[in-house]
């Protein structure tokens, strides 16, 4: 019997991204082996062969409050030879406080490498953080890596780019650094025109290692003054036998399969109130309590005039979806903080509420934000968790930070004051581009591990894991107009099918690295996972992901890096798969044998999955032996074992 219903058109865009905004235009450049891609002023993913060298060159401007103006650019040249290119193009950074213009000049040959050229004269006084060339290194074959060093004195040094995540600067006055590309070709990265330092990305979930003009210990923000120049330069050059041409490879067919589960489980699911938006969250009760969310997520902040109302709140809304109560409490340390949490606790006893835990964190302006000796006694942090053990007792406590996990890596807590440890994500911080969002997955597993290092087998929670920046260290950047927003809290591929496949894709990077429990968006905000009775793709992935809680994870083989994502887990009958396209090209994959049936969430399921919470179970089909995954599509696959 044919289905007489009317098939409701989406736009593409909007199904993908949420946002009609087109992606910026690449523009592939090639000199022999060497090739890059040139984005919105910038190159990006600087190759040698097949391997990624650099993963982007690009001369920022960043206003008063670290937002990026994307580059307006104008009079685009590139002409092509045998040996290389030669481009050259005007750019204009708007910001609040005036405009700057900028020239460029990038030039590259197999025989004299690479030279990206630019310059500034801002027309009047211009106010800047900072501005000049960031170079980023990739994660893959560097991470752990030698390095030489060149200072600005002439004189080298041997180390090793940080395995683990480094809370502080990994270099500073940086001239050059050179690493072994690939076997016997050493890449050498010069920088003239100012002093150089290196901070470690990953602290802010950017996959790289960012080397960046004006060191932090000078003052910012500064001014370049009106009709002086800044003029800088960015060389690569590779000493050894470059390869000849080829033919790039062609992405190989992933090839999926399951291995025997690991001794690790899936972690528990939260869900966040926010405070300022109580009503909204109660009225959002009946449409996402079908997730079956184990926690919910409510922050206390006596700054904000939060105290025992917003407490039960919270408590009521836990209660009505089912969930046990995550409180969240932000201590001022503007007075002792055993005055402090014996207020709260007062306040907590009022309520009635009986919470599964009480995180608590210290206020981010009483924690060392920049890197270098803490401007608070590392004893504050102590007389917090002291304080309180003491007037939360038989309280399951957590520490750390509600801001990023840098702040957690600068401002270790008493671990033996504590049960977990916790912070937050966001992937906007420094690039708001589609594929840099994909690629910071990549830096998930390394913040684990590093947490592993430090803190042991405590207990690991991510209080918010967004696109998104729900805090950060200087008010979210405005995005009236549903764009691609560095520091943007409200960015629009989190009501996209993007959203829905990051999210999956976060998840398969922690997962099998045992974290505790993670939030994956909110009942009201810009984080809600439904707008009215309308759900949005990360709904489908979270309801998922809190259904799995507890069992045990399933290793997933086979997985295409960057393009393919995979999590599985067991259940009564055997595994569930779950996969997520990275990209916004159709993936193919090979699907186990024992694979049973698959529902998929794609851009020709949008609307279908929109209004109906019970989609991927209706939605099954049989499932084959092979199956094509649309744009930034998410499959669920029921296998037997």
């Amino acid at each position: 019997m044919n289905d007489a219903r009317p098939r409701v058109q989406v736009d593409r865009a909007i199904a993908l991204y949420g946002t009609a905004q087109a992606p910026p235009e690449r523009i592939a450049l090639e000199a022999g082996p060497i090739s890059m891609t040139l984005e919105n002023g910038a190159l990006r993913w600087i190759r040698l062969g097949d391997t990624e060298v650099i993963r982007g060159i690009a001369f920022l401007v960043r206003d008063r409050n670290w937002g990026t103006p994307v580059p307006e650019i104008s009079d685009l040249d590139v002409a092509r030879g045998d040996d290389g290119f030669r481009v050259t193009f005007k750019a204009l950074c708007r910001t609040e406080d005036g405009t700057l213009p900028w020239s460029a000049e990038i030039v590259a040959s197999v025989r004299d490498g690479l030279s990206f050229t630019a310059s500034a004269t801002p027309p009047a006084d211009f106010v800047t953080n900072r501005t000049g060339f960031v170079i980023l290194h990739p994660l893959d074959g560097v991470a752990g890596a030698p390095v030489e060093v060149t200072h600005t004195d002439g004189t080298r040094r041997r180390a090793r780019f940080p395995a683990l995540v480094d809370p502080e600067q990994c270099f500073f006055d940086i001239r050059a650094l050179s690493h072994e590309a690939v076997p016997g070709i050493w890449a050498t990265c010069g920088m003239e025109g100012d002093t150089w330092e290196m901070e470690d990305h990953r602290n802010w979930l950017d996959a790289s290692f960012k080397t960046y003009v004006r060191p932090l210990a000078l003052p910012h923000p500064y001014v370049i003054p009106a009709g002086s120049t800044v003029t800088q330069r960015v060389t690569l050059s590779f000493a050894g036998t470059l390869p000849k041409p080829h033919i790039r490879s062609t992405p190989m067919l992933a090839e999926i399969a399951l291995g025997d589960a690991l001794p690790v489980l899936m972690p528990k699911i939260g869900l966040r109130v926010p405070a300022q938006e109580l009503a909204e969250a109660r009225a959002s009760v009946a449409v996402l309590k079908p997730i079956g969310a184990q926690l919910v997520n409510g922050r206390i902040d006596p700054r904000q005039g939060h105290g025992e109302n917003e407490i039960r709140a919270f408590a009521d809304i836990a209660a009505a979806i089912g969930a046990a109560l995550m409180l969240e409490y932000v201590a001022p340390c503007r007075a002792d903080p055993v005055e402090e949490l014996t207020a709260f606790a007062a306040a907590l006893r009022r309520s009635g509420a009986r919470p599964e835990s009480v995180a608590v964190a210290p206020a981010e302006d009483r924690i060392r934000g920049e890197p270098g000796a803490p401007p608070p006694p590392l004893a504050l942090l102590g007389a917090v968790y002291r304080a309180a053990r003491a007037k939360l007792p038989d309280t399951v406590i957590g520490g750390g930070t509600f801001a990023f996990f840098t702040e957690l890596n600068r401002n270790w807590p008493p671990l033996g004051l504590m049960d977990y440890v916790t912070h937050m994500v966001s992937s906007v911080v420094h690039a708001a581009d589609d594929r840099s969002m994909m690629e910071n997955l990549e830096s998930f597993r390394h913040i684990r591990a590093t947490v592993q290092a430090f803190a042991g087998a405590t207990p690991h929670r991510i209080v918010t894991m967004n696109i998104g920046l729900d805090v950060g260290p200087g008010d979210p950047a405005p995005n009236p107009e549903n764009l691609r927003v560095p520091m943007a809290r409200r960015d629009p591929r989190q009501r996209g099918l993007f959203g829905a496949a990051w999210t999956l894709g976060a998840m398969a990077e922690l997962a099998p690295g045992g974290i505790d429990a993670v939030t994956l968006g909110a009942l009201a905000g810009d984080f809600a996972l439904a707008e009215g009775t309308s759900f949005r793709p990360i709904y489908h992935v979270v309801a998922g992901m809190a259904a799995a809680a507890g069992k045990r994870v399933v290793p997933v083989e086979g997985l295409a890096p960057r393009r393919i994502a995979g999590l599985a887990h067991e259940t009564p009958d055997g595994a569930r798969l779950w996969l997520a396209n990275l990209t916004a090209e159709k993936q193919t994959v090979a699907l186990p044998k024992a694979a049973a049936r698959k529902a998929v969430l794609d851009e020709t399921s949008f609307a279908a999955a929109a209004g109906d919470p019970e989609f991927l179970r209706r939605a099954a089909l049989p499932a084959g032996r092979s199956l094509e995954i649309g744009a930034y599509g998410v499959v669920c696959i029921e296998s037997g074992r």
